[in-house]
């Protein structure tokens, strides 16, 4: 599984790192930490957006940014990113940086083009997993109509999940009580 990673995830697991040893963590950042944790544990993947990436690589003397960056992979936008962001933003009201993620986990791919999208955006931002998932079955369907006219590899891009790690890290537990 692919995993990627909105801006306030990234920034909470960076956060978590540099303040772990100086003060008890915020709930989100030991939800971040949990998650990579386990995604790690699980030898599945970690994305970020390519301009997060960008803005990463500005604070080279951060040991915890370099730690993170070792982890994670970085998704660019193909091809049909732009018009399937503008496309949510129409059917959903999404903030265009939301709609953006939502299209970069459908149309991303990493740096040698050898894959195509994530199957999660992970995010703690409630308002966009809402937005997300209220307007779910419009977005498949809109979604469905515009892979149905292209060609491969895009052909096969899907929708991703929209999730908090929380849900995600509950999610595997019940996995293991099972």
């Amino acid at each position: 599984m692919r995993y990627l990673l909105d801006k306030n995830l990234i920034r909470f697991a960076i956060a978590g790192l540099y303040h772990g040893s100086q003060r008890p963590l915020r709930p989100v950042e030991l939800g971040a930490l949990s998650f990579w944790r386990k995604v790690e544990q699980r030898e599945e993947s970690l994305y970020i957006a390519d301009v997060s990436h960008k803005i990463l690589l500005q604070l080279p003397s951060y040991d915890e940014v370099a730690i993170f960056l070792d982890s994670a992979e970085v998704l660019f936008p193909t091809r049909y990113h732009r018009r399937w962001a503008r496309r949510i933003r129409e059917s959903t009201g999404l903030a265009r940086e939301d709609a953006a993620m939502i299209a970069l986990a459908s149309f991303g791919t990493d740096e040698e083009g050898k894959m195509l999208g994530a199957q999660a955006l992970v995010t703690y931002d409630q308002s966009l997993i809402n937005g997300f998932s209220v307007n779910h079955d419009v977005l498949q369907r809109r979604f469905h109509a515009m892979t149905a006219q292209l060609s491969d590899p895009f052909r096969r891009a899907a929708l991703p999940r929209v999730v908090s790690p929380d849900r995600l890290l509950a999610e595997w537990s019940e996995e293991i009580e099972q």
